[in-house]
């Protein structure tokens, strides 16, 4: 049985508008942020389901509103970040047993309720000022303070706090010896206490320190970098604006600010890495496309088989452009708006295909080698406009298509180069960086298509069976708030099963020289197995240890429909419309395109 055409030129469009993600089932993010309401890592879109806080007078919001100061857990909630906020911090707790303030005290407070912790939620631990004191502690190793703070922090772990899809951080001080009312004997305690600290988030993942030492050490060093006069004497009247302390002790507004903004940074940064780590698989799914419409679908909407040889043939000449030009003569076809959200565009490349085989044989193999370039940067992840990652990709491509008994087996590996380029940019600390790393992705895409003819529609059910594999290199990255982090991460592997059917109706003659035709798609992918993402962090001013974090890839489950109309209205010029939709969220992924097209 010889397989029947069943696309046109222009039914392709539809195909290529909604099956980038349907061949390889890339999206992005890829990668689930447990604090995101929508799969983002835009500060308004990351929300904390319940933040659950324990700690001293730097987290006590009675102790901070009595002082005239907003504290930090006060700002996460205003601004969103935080839904709930569940704190039992006490002004004057201390990490050490043996006081009705304490941590242990403030744990059992908590258990009292029986609230325990969801998914979503958040646990912070802030204590050590008080174990030190304002003379700097008698206990110089502070060895009743962390055998009390150990013991809470493993009775929070052991109640989930450090679960999946939640996180426990464990709070570094500032240099305690810096504040008005302390001495400076109390500076060396915090560096040790600190590194106790790190030790503790070393010992068990999804348990973060946050380094609330460095960005103040910054402020200590250089203060008018960072907008302040003050960092030595306490000046309520100014610490909204360009003093530090607010009394002896505690920092203003100002400095609570930047606390909120160490925390902020927390929340997403182990997910912007671990949503790298599979960028690729969407640039592989367009890449997969890109072949089927330049090469193997082409061939067939020509109605007619190949001559033998070698021919070079452009692929993904697409854009964002509301009107296309196109030689009258060329192969050159250009399909319509990509669904996906984002500044993606599509990858353009060069293909050398080959037919195998006699003129005219239906049977002939297809084979041949694509090399593909995305150079329009796509943001990834962005937090409140400080942060923004964006990539470009280089690829190359091997790929085999072969007719057998009316159906079409098609076989395409892709290794792709990934490029990424992030930007850091916060005027209140006066930063602004730049970071770039690499990785890579490998596709082995297996496509299954039985082309057939009913009434006057064209109609290709199909199926595909996609295996990829996605790494990063390890990167030294600088930060807005803390140390340079060496990040890295496991090798991700996945497997991924899509079904759909292509239709094409035959040409609708209106008189003269005008005609209509309709096609639409239906593709269904779902993932089969999908690797847990481990992101590693080391951080320059902790050596030695390594903070992890576990991301649970998301199991993909997307439908999506694309609808096609073309109107021909004279020899050189076409009307189309095309329609696209990831039916699970019609509200958020719906698109419209509207497009002419003049040939020269």
């Amino acid at each position: 049985m010889k397989p029947t055409p069943s696309l046109s030129l222009i039914g392709l469009a539809v195909s290529a508008l909604i099956a980038g993600c349907a061949s390889s089932g890339g999206s992005a993010p890829s990668v689930a942020n447990p604090y995101s309401s929508s799969g983002g890592s835009a500060l308004g879109e990351v929300k904390v389901n319940t933040m659950r806080v324990f700690g001293d007078s730097y987290s006590d919001p009675n102790f901070t509103s009595s002082a005239g100061t907003i504290n930090w857990a006060t700002q996460m909630q205003a601004r969103g970040t935080v839904t709930k906020s569940d704190i039992y911090a006490i002004g004057g707790a201390r990490a050490s047993y043996g006081e009705a303030r304490a941590f242990d005290r403030q744990i059992s407070n908590w258990e009292s309720r029986g609230t325990g912790i969801a998914d979503g939620d958040l646990t912070v631990v802030y204590l050590g000022h008080n174990d030190m004191g304002r003379n700097g502690s008698p206990d110089n190793n502070l060895t009743n303070a962390k055998k009390g703070y150990s013991d809470g922090v493993n009775r929070l772990i052991a109640a989930g706090a450090a679960n999946d899809n939640r996180r426990l951080f464990v709070t570094q001080l500032h240099d305690w010896g810096r504040a008005p009312g302390v001495s400076s004997l109390a500076s060396k305690q915090v560096i040790g206490w600190n590194n106790y600290i790190a030790s503790v988030a070393n010992a068990t993942p999804n348990v973060i320190a946050v380094d609330m030492y460095t960005v103040f050490q910054r402020i200590f060093t250089d203060p008018a970098k960072y907008g302040f006069t003050n960092v030595s004497t306490a000046d309520p009247s100014r610490s909204a604006i360009d003093a530090l302390f607010n009394d002896a002790t505690h920092f203003g507004n100002r400095g609570q600010d930047i606390i909120t903004r160490v925390y902020q940074h927390y929340l997403t940064r182990g997910w912007d890495w671990a949503n790298s780590v599979s960028a690729g698989a969407d640039a592989a799914g367009r890449i997969n496309q890109d072949i089927d419409n330049g090469t193997l679908v082409l061939g067939m909407a020509e109605q007619k088989a190949l001559k033998p040889g070698f021919r070079l043939v452009p692929l993904g000449m697409q854009g964002p452009q509301p009107f296309s030009f196109t030689p009258r003569n060329s192969k050159v076809f250009q399909p319509f708006a990509n669904t996906q959200q984002g500044n993606a565009s599509a990858p353009s490349g060069l293909a050398l295909d080959m037919n195998v085989g006699s003129d005219h044989n239906a049977n002939s193999s297809r084979v041949g080698v694509a090399v593909f370039q995305q150079d329009q940067a796509r943001y990834l992840s962005t937090t409140a406009l400080r942060n923004s990652k964006q990539f470009t990709s280089d690829a190359v491509s091997l790929y085999w298509n072969k007719p057998v008994s009316g159906w079409l087996l098609s076989s395409q590996l892709s290794h792709l180069d990934l490029n990424f380029s992030g930007n850091a940019q916060d005027d209140m600390v006066q930063r602004t960086l730049n970071n770039n790393s690499k990785g890579n992705t490998w596709s082995f895409e297996n496509k299954l298509r039985y082309p057939m003819r009913s009434g006057m529609f064209n109609v290709t059910p199909w199926m595909s069976l996609t295996s990829q594999s996605h790494t990063l290199d390890p990167s030294l990255t600088s930060t807005l708030y803390t140390t340079d982090v060496m990040f890295s991460s496991n090798r991700v592997n996945e497997w991924l099963s899509g079904v759909g059917v292509d239709v094409q109706a035959d040409p609708i003659a209106l008189g003269g020289r005008k005609q209509l035709q309709f096609g639409g798609s239906l593709h269904h992918v779902s993932s089969l197995s999908r690797d847990t993402v481990t992101v590693s962090m080391q951080e320059s001013g902790s050596p030695g240890v390594v903070q992890r974090e576990i991301f649970p890839l998301a199991k993909i489950e997307r439908t999506q429909l694309g609808l096609q109309a073309a109107l021909s209205v004279a020899k050189n010029l076409q009307f189309t419309a095309t329609y696209g939709t990831q039916l699970q969220d019609v509200k958020n992924t719906s698109s419209l395109m509207l497009k002419a097209h003049v040939r020269y």
